[in-house]
């Protein structure tokens, strides 16, 4: 007979793992060094709290590269990765991309592109302009402008290789709108003369050429932020180019930045450290509440307590106390995202209910399973061998 498996201690409670970046814990910092692995190619999802995201079968790739992080004077801060120097530049509580440059492209903002304003919390949205020009392998002036917004669009647990499983995620997702333009590099006195006129940033303008070009280029990425880690550890860029209104996908990659890296490399990171001490005394608690004297998983709030065990006929069942009415769904999936089975309960009342979910026609493998009661939600890994 088939037996299911239940990971203690893998327990989604996800309600109550808000999390949000601040300055102090997830700024770059000068010194820093980490690697960033390409991976398979990986699609965000969709947005909102709750979300669990497996990436428990990710493949590392050949291709990686270090990223590090040097100070240039008193307060810029220069990230380089894969032959390409980043300047960065902290004001007030915003960061900022001051430009870039590589051995074919330099490019200077006049008007700096936002990438932060801390705190970061889920659904917060910061959306500015940036302008910038420089040249393409010294024979063809660039002028950039575009539009960058920046959301905190989802929250959850993120799942790695080997069962890993990071709490309090929370995700940020940037929309970046380009206009590029290149012509040839004009005399050296009329570039003078050019930079002699103040700069004034024309929001209107650069909304005109984005919704008027006929060649424009978005990007889209997704970070994937871990409480207790400076840097995101999984990160998704996305690439298209319009030719005339239609799309025209340039790349899309995908990347990790190892938390074990991140946790054993980083010196000196004591902000992180706290949180992640403090996480670890948060996990050895639940776990320790969560279990009863005959080794059930149990789990007890406000709204509900219950238990799930497995019956001889190899079904799952579920016991619950619902302690305020209102509605329970309970919704199975597997490990693909694809929805297995649902039971949805309307306008129930306080009391006590039991439900079974048949496991017989599905393959060995992790599924999960997930319970919302009114707006509060919660998940259990379970595997079946």
């Amino acid at each position: 007979m088939k037996t299911l498996l239940f990971l203690l201690g893998n327990l989604f409670i996800l309600t109550v793992q808000a999390q949000s970046l601040q300055s102090s814990c997830n700024q770059p910092r000068s010194g820093d060094r980490l690697m960033k692995r390409m991976i398979t190619t990986y699609e965000p999802g969709p947005s909102g709290s709750g979300q669990i995201w497996d990436f428990s079968d990710l493949e590392l790739k050949d291709a990686g590269y270090e990223l590090k992080y040097v100070s240039q004077g008193i307060d810029t801060i220069v990230g380089i990765e894969h032959h390409t120097m980043y300047y960065y530049r902290t004001s007030g509580d915003s960061l900022f991309c001051l430009g870039y440059e590589n051995p074919s492209t330099f490019i200077s903002y006049q008007k700096p592109e936002l990438l932060m304003a801390f705190p970061v919390f889920q659904g917060r949205v910061m959306t500015d302009y940036f302008d910038g020009k420089g040249n393409y392998c010294e024979r063809m002036e660039v002028r950039l402008r575009g539009k960058s917004t920046v959301t905190a669009d989802a929250s959850g647990v993120l799942i790695l290789s080997e069962g890993d499983t990071l709490r309090k995620v929370i995700r940020t997702y940037t929309h970046k709108f380009i206009h590029q333009r290149m012509i040839p590099r004009i005399a050296m006195q009329d570039s003078l003369q050019l930079d002699t006129i103040p700069f004034v940033l024309n929001r209107d303008s650069i909304e005109y050429l984005l919704a008027s070009d006929s060649i424009r280029q978005e990007t889209e990425t997704w970070r994937w932020y871990a409480d207790g880690y400076r840097y995101p550890v999984m990160e998704t860029v996305k690439s298209i180019v319009y030719k005339f209104g239609v799309p025209y996908e340039h790349f899309t990659t995908s990347f990790v930045y190892l938390p074990d890296e991140q946790y054993y490399d980083l010196p000196y990171d004591t902000d992180n450290q706290e949180r992640r001490d403090l996480s670890a005394d948060e996990e050895h608690e639940r776990n320790w509440k969560n279990t009863d004297e005959s080794g059930q998983n149990k789990r007890n709030n406000s709204m509900i307590s219950y238990n799930f065990h497995i019956g001889k006929d190899g079904s799952l069942y579920i016991n619950y106390e619902l302690k305020q009415p209102g509605e329970v769904i309970l919704m199975f999936y597997d490990m693909q995202g694809r929805q297995l089975a649902e039971i949805q309960r309307a306008d129930q009342t306080i009391g006590n209910y039991k439900e079974v979910i048949s496991m017989n026609s599905y393959p060995r493998g992790e599924y999960l399973l997930r319970i919302t009661v009114g707006e509060n939600q919660y998940g259990e890994k379970i595997i079946k061998y």
